[in-house]
């Protein structure tokens, strides 16, 4: 780690190795990793979340895969590698075990005085690792730290590089061989003068160099945004992403100082290049897992940096060819402009449905209650908005909870609204799907809600239906529902075991005893049927076609495809519209013939889904831009940003959101965020609303 400015001390920054040394460790015996050795650096291994377990894995994995390539590549030549920031990094007892380093291959460790005597104590004290290392040998004067023929763990500060060259040249060190200096997640702490001034030193003292680093990027989306405040809560700020928050500037920062080349990957782009898809699967299916959106996320808010000088300006450059999985899509437009209500609905994995024209009702989902306790929410919330060309005042919106006689506390349900009414004219809500954890999937059979609003009062009640038949489809979630032609139609999903499912069943509510009835229907040899999805979306053109968007596929990445499914011919027609970015974990609505798919998450670095706008006349689409965080203006009691802005203090998730039109104008954005255990859990602070008539 490395010594910080008056913002960061090398305690903070000495904490951030203490918990990422726990959380390798339990990555590691949770069966992601290989790695026998980090136990010995940690007193209790506390276990860490499976979304903790998977940005770890992508972590180790690429690091480790960048110095196999480097000792590959460099296997006939002497050799150094010198990691900066090492903490108690355990690539060096593992690459001695698997016989990888060769006698001539030197490997140097830097780090403060503190965190090298606590590695060094830890060293000494397991027998595994002294076999590793072999015979000790004596420190020149004024180095502390542990040497061997092979192995030279010494303190120093990389802000003083004076005294950094000097150590270093003592213990061995040589300025003509070809040399891998890595800074894992270290560079980052340090300011950018500091920083830059490393790089550049590295750059003019090694003949033959290239500097690996791997660190985040992207601090201006709203995931960014929350990320960036959880290492300023932690008091370890990111002093140097503002300076260099992409991959583009990133590779200009090195080229800059010296470097001849440089390139740049995400950590989901480098995962992608090592793993197969068999190894993705058994990864994935280690631990029972569904925060797919924030794990996507965190893989493209880290990036691999490879930069590289003199004989080794090209070490890296035929493994790097093959990673390229960054799309040819559309340009994004200029960025949406949005009004942020005062109604504020911290729930994400909900369901909505619009009972009246300025009425939403919020059912299930995860969220803070009355009582600020995060939770499944059993209790329903009513948003009433006033329409857009009344006059905003304080009461320009609110909130109410319901509760209901029933508690619909499941996530990534469907809730779908039924033309059947009640002899009171209320309206009926057909719930199905979801889950309490990813072992627990609920509403195997249908829940039907009867929703009565009398004046500013809402009751919600269950309607007696027929009981469970024998046979029942298979239970899911982050599947879509429909209503078509007096039939809920209901399409794919995913289940407990990550069976990604691609099946199409019509479920029937009779209006005279609401009996509930289904049948599957059945493709075809001769019929083209969509590739199974979850997470994707749903929505109904002219009264009889539902339209498909998006979702994550069977290898678990996002799709960009949209089909048509006819519910008089019972059949499915892909449509092909150029440009359009992928995503899933989205929402959509049809708009004047107009296809609106709102937000989502993708892998793409710095290009996550905004709002897509396909005319379904011409099958084109234009997409624009979500606001990244500048300055926002305030006015009354909500929030306008007239520079297309996000406010850091406030900022936008559009994934796990619901959407609703509302005076046949203005789309309600309700909701959104995730459970990311690495930065916290995430709530969209206000509903979104966005004027339809701008989106053209």
């Amino acid at each position: 780690m490395v010594k910080g400015t008056s913002y960061i001390s090398k305690t903070q920054v000495q904490g951030t190795n203490d918990y990422n040394t726990v959380s390798k460790c339990s990555m590691i015996k949770n069966g992601y990793f290989k790695d026998e050795f980090v136990s010995s650096f940690v007193t209790k291994c506390s276990r860490r979340t499976p979304l903790i377990h998977l940005g770890y894995y992508m972590r180790m994995l690429t690091v480790d895969y960048t110095l196999r390539s480097y000792l590959d590549v460099m296997s006939d030549s002497e050799v150094q590698i010198i990691s900066c920031g090492a903490g108690f990094d355990t690539s060096f007892f593992r690459f001695v075990e698997e016989g990888l380093l060769k006698p001539q291959v030197s490997f140097y460790e830097v780090d403060f005085e503190e965190v090298v005597e606590r590695k060094a104590e830890c060293i000494l004290k397991s027998q595994s690792i002294k076999k590793c290392i072999g015979p000790l040998q004596s420190n020149p004067a004024g180095v502390k730290g542990l040497l061997t023929s092979q192995y030279r763990l010494i303190s120093g500060d990389l802000q003083y590089l004076d005294v950094l060259e000097r150590r270093l040249s003592a213990v061995g060190v040589k300025f003509d061989v070809p040399t891998l200096l890595l800074a894992e997640c270290a560079i980052c702490y340090m300011s950018e003068q500091s920083g830059s001034k490393l790089i550049e030193w590295a750059a003019s003292k090694f003949t033959d160099a290239t500097f690996i680093t791997y660190e985040q990027v992207h601090p201006d989306d709203g995931f960014g945004i929350v990320m960036k405040k959880h290492f300023e809560d932690m008091r370890s700020p990111l002093l140097q992403l503002n300076e260099y928050p992409n991959l583009e500037a990133q590779q200009g920062r090195y080229l800059s100082r010296g470097w001849t080349s440089c390139r740049a990957w995400t950590a989901f782009e480098m995962f992608l290049k090592i793993t197969s898809p068999e190894e993705r699967k058994k990864i994935l299916k280690l631990e029972p897992f569904d925060e797919f959106e924030e794990w996507h996320l965190e893989g493209c808010h880290f990036a691999l940096m490879v930069a590289s000088k003199g004989s080794l300006n090209d070490w890296f450059f035929k493994l790097s060819k093959s990673i390229n999985f960054r799309e040819d899509c559309a340009e994004e437009r200029v960025q949406i402009q949005w009004l942020l209500s005062t109604a504020s609905v911290p729930r994400f994995a909900h369901q909505t449905v619009l009972i009246n024209e300025n009425n939403v009702l919020v059912i299930g989902g995860f969220g803070r209650s009355s009582q600020s306790v995060h939770g499944r929410r059993g209790e329903i919330l009513k948003v009433s908005m006033r329409s857009q060309d009344e006059i905003m005042t304080s009461s320009e919106s609110y909130v109410k909870e319901i509760k209901p006689k029933i508690e619909v506390d499941a996530l990534h349900h469907s809730c779908t609204q039924l033309s059947l009414h009640s002899t009171d004219g209320s309206t009926r809500v057909f719930v199905y799907g979801g889950r309490y954890s990813p072992c627990r999937p609920v509403n195997t059979w249908p829940v039907i809600l009867n929703i009565n609003q009398q004046g500013q009062e809402t009751s919600v009640t269950v309607v007696e239906t027929n009981k469970k038949s024998d046979k029942v489809p298979e239970p899911r979630w982050r599947h879509t529902a429909v209503y078509i032609k007096e039939h809920v139609v209901v399409y794919g999903g995913r289940t407990s075991d990550l069976k990604v499912l691609n099946d199409v069943f019509i479920w029937t509510v009779e209006a005279k005893d609401s009996k509930i009835t289904w049948r599957e229907i059945k493709s075809s040899a001769e019929s083209r049927w969509p590739p199974a999805r979850f997470s994707h979306s749903a929505t109904v053109w002219q009264d009889r076609t539902m339209i498909v968007s998006g979702g994550l596929g069977e290898d678990i990445l996002p799709l960009k495809d949209i089909w048509y499914y006819n519910a008089d011919s019972e059949s499915w027609q892909e449509v092909c519209v150029c440009g359009i970015l992928p995503r899933y974990s989205h929402t959509s609505t049809v708009y004047e013939n107009k296809l609106v798919l709102i937000g989502g998450v993708n892998i793409l670095p710095g290009r996550q889904p905004g709002v897509c706008v396909v005319d379904l006349t011409t099958n084109s689409c234009i997409e624009y831009a979500l606001p990244v965080s500048i300055i926002i203006l305030y006015f009354y009691y909500y929030y306008y940003s007239s520079s297309s802005a996000q406010d850091p203090s406030y900022p936008i998730m559009l994934h796990n959101h619901t959407s609703e039109v509302i005076d046949n104008k203005t789309l309600l954005i309700i909701g959104g965020g995730g459970n990311c255990f690495s930065f916290g859990t995430m709530f969209n602070s206000h509903v979104i609303k966005l004027n339809l008539d701008e989106l053209r």
